[in-house]
């Protein structure tokens, strides 16, 4: 029986597998990929799909060796930088150790590093012999959400591969795949921006009209740095909340960017919320906000105090709305 891989069918007909799966067919696998992309639920099943490739030729799922990948049982397979903590110098030195060391199944040996933000620069400069002087037979896949903390060395010695966001109709298919109820999958597809990750968020927010209100509430409220210390204390701001709230700003000014431009938005039941924001906000300065919020992510992903981060977040918030009028 084969084992079920969330959004399978959507990842396996991007056009990172494909290019991916297209070296591997032509016996051009390389030693080093660098995938890019914010959507941690389809690089989990991006990188089953390789390592099925890898050691199957159609990746059927069904196989021996698919199903190892499947049920993490392959040695010869191990997965990195899964969390939000930093990846030592330490670490990564036993990566290289055993990367070097003789396959335990005969053949390919594979590293996937699903966060590699998250890799010190220490770790990535021990890490640069590796890939400048590779061990045969053995791979490295690594994904980030940004190539800005990537060092430039890294980058200029690995094959750069786009995962591309996915349209709202596999985003919503995807999501009903998964038993998501229908008007979830429709609503966390509308508001994806063509990320799983970002939908099945959405989708599973039982408090998703109260969540949205409030950030819109300090959206509207934050008019000068005065207004900071009375949102600083807010359960938006909770160890629990923080990234959510980050998500939910993000999809606020990606539609008040889209309203200024005359398109489409997302959040259709908040119109007026969203055009009362772009009345505020002009879009270079949504456009930085959204930068903003992308640096936050990377300080929180860091460990920055949450208090520190939340404060710093407001007060440029302020500060990129009148500077960008």
């Amino acid at each position: 029986m084969k084992e079920k891989l969330r959004y399978e069918t959507e990842v396996r007909a991007s056009s990172a597998f494909r290019s991916i799966e297209s070296d591997i067919r032509r016996g051009e696998f390389s030693h080093a990929y660098f995938i890019l992309s914010e959507d941690k639920d389809a690089i989990d099943t991006l990188f089953s799909l390789i390592a099925m490739r890898a050691y199957c030729d159609t990746a059927c799922g069904e196989c021996k060796e698919c199903r190892k990948i499947l049920l993490r049982s392959k040695p010869d397979v191990k997965y990195l930088a899964e969390g939000t903590e930093n990846f030592s110098v330490k670490e990564m030195s036993d990566v290289i150790e055993d990367a070097g060391l003789t396959s335990f199944e005969g053949g390919k040996k594979l590293y996937f590093f699903k966060n590699f933000e998250c890799v010190s620069e220490a770790s990535q400069n021990k890490f640069l012999k590796t890939l400048e002087e590779p061990f045969p037979g053995v791979h490295f896949i690594m994904s980030a959400s940004s190539s800005a903390t990537v060092l430039p060395t890294v980058l200029s010695r690995v094959k750069q591969v786009v995962l591309s966001a996915f349209s709202e109709e596999s985003v919503k298919n995807g999501l009903l795949a998964d038993g998501v109820e229908p008007s979830r999958a429709e609503r966390g597809a509308r508001l994806s921006q063509g990320s799983f990750t970002r939908a099945r968020a959405f989708a599973s927010d039982e408090d998703f009209a109260r969540h949205a209100s409030e950030a819109v509430e300090l959206l509207l409220g934050l008019k000068s740095s005065a207004d900071v210390h009375t949102y600083l204390k807010s359960p938006l701001f909770s160890k629990e909340r923080f990234l959510e709230t980050i998500g939910m700003i993000e999809l606020i000014l990606t539609d008040v960017v889209r309203s200024h431009l005359s398109l489409p938005i997302s959040l259709v039941e908040r119109k007026q919320d969203v055009e009362a924001i772009a009345d505020m906000y002009s879009a270079t300065a949504a456009g930085e906000a959204l930068d903003l919020c992308l640096k936050c992510r990377a300080r929180l992903k860091a460990n920055c105090v949450g208090a520190n981060v939340a404060d710093y977040l407001m007060l440029k918030l302020v500060e990129v709305k009148y500077k960008c009028r």
